[in-house]
């Protein structure tokens, strides 16, 4: 089967290396990079530009598309490239919409009774301005689309002023000017997955996200910084609660709203001591969840994929896991994320001790990604950043 993963980022390799493993496949990725390159040959194509890769596609003989990254999924790839008869695992461009539109998500938890924080969404300023006078603080502020920005606040005069600032700002053109206001909830974030075909969801594996440069509770965000997948006891019933209160409905409430889907589906969440609140759907495995997640699946990847695209979930078997925890370290240079160098290099990755993988993400960013399994450690001199050679 000829495959073409899209994405250059740690998720695109860490499926390129996956679906390497399946015996049927012939992988292609688009564009890339210099992890991926190892494995597949890279393709000189735009993955935004849905027409160019669904031509492309039909002309090259591609039977299965992978886009690595959910913002692909955006622009309509699935509807560009379904009329051509090409298989693809992501979510209708309808679909998507809970995933770009945090205001539209925020109305589908709640019409749903899905735990999130308490707050709303708002197209008024003048509605938003009078709600966040009172509420109680810290308070979190989000645009509607996620590259319109947003934080937590703990003065309400700064908080005003960055509500103000955030209708005024359209990260695109044609975006919504709405913000979604709710109550900050402290505690520990967990990203969970599955596989649906649009009725029947494969439950993925929870994993805890690191996206600060610290411990401490103001410490500055940086994304990806690490990922834990345990395999405790805790753990696996954490995945189990997810998935019946939480995965299960959201299926259940797109087949309701006639939203086409079929892909992996997800969600961020907030673990406090009232259980857990969805702070983020989205429509793909996050990042740094691909690296710790897709190491421990036993099963191969490919037909549980064919399987969601084809309607037919319900057929195969549960995945199967192995039994260990997973370890993502990013690797990144001194003054992440705000001002670092690039163009260096990290020493030591044909030494590392069997057992660790590094995935590599984009030339632009030039980090890696440390998969760490039990009895093995990371080396001092690759614990050092600069960027990796292959990237």
């Amino acid at each position: 089967m000829k495959i073409l993963v899209l994405g250059d980022d740690g998720r695109a390799h860490a499926f390129v290396w996956k679906l390497f493993n399946s015996p049927s496949a012939d992988i292609l990725c688009a564009p890339g990079n210099g992890g991926t390159n190892q494995l597949a040959p890279s393709v000189d194509l735009d993955p935004s530009d849905v027409v160019a890769v669904g031509r492309w596609a039909f002309s090259t003989g591609i039977d299965l598309i992978v886009p690595a990254e959910s913002t692909l999924l955006w622009s309509g790839l699935v509807d560009e490239v379904v009329s051509m008869q090409i298989g693809v695992c992501g979510a209708s461009q309808r679909s998507t919409r809970l995933e770009w539109s945090h205001c539209y998500a925020k109305e589908f938890l709640q019409k749903y009774n899905l735990p999130n924080p308490p707050g709303r969404a708002f197209t008024s300023l003048g509605n938003a301005e009078k709600y966040l006078a009172a509420q109680p603080l810290p308070v979190l502020l989000r645009a509607d689309h996620p590259a319109g920005g947003g934080g937590v606040y703990h003065d309400r005069y700064a908080a005003l002023e960055a509500l103000r600032e955030l209708f005024v700002n359209r990260p695109i053109e044609g975006s919504s000017n709405g913000v979604v206001i709710e109550q900050h909830l402290p505690g520990i974030l967990v990203s969970f997955s599955a596989l649906t075909d649009g009725t029947t969801a494969l439950p993925f594996l929870p994993s805890r996200i690191y996206d600060r440069l610290g411990p401490e509770p103001g410490s500055p965000e940086a994304p990806g910084m690490g990922a834990i997948c345990s395999n405790s006891t805790y753990s696996r019933k954490l995945g189990a609660h997810l998935h019946q209160h939480l995965i299960v409905p959201i299926v259940a409430a797109l087949a309701k709203e006639n939203l086409p889907y079929w892909g992996f589906i997800g969600v961020d969440c907030v673990i406090t001591d009232r259980g857990p609140y969805v702070t983020t759907l989205r429509c793909g495995l996050r990042d740094m969840e691909a690296q710790v997640v897709l190491p421990r699946l036993e099963s191969d990847l490919l037909p549980l994929v064919e399987a969601a695209q084809m309607r037919r979930l319900a057929q195969v078997a549960a995945p199967q896991w192995r039994d260990e925890s997973s370890v993502g370290i990013a690797v990144v240079p001194q003054g992440y994320p705000h001002h670092y160098p690039i163009g260096g290099l990290v020493e030591g990755l044909s030494d590392l001790d069997p057992g660790i993988l590094v995935f590599t993400i984009r030339p632009t960013i030039r980090t890696a990604c440390a998969i760490n399994r039990p009895g093995a450690a990371l080396r001092p001199d690759c614990s050092a950043w600069e960027a990796c050679p292959a990237g």
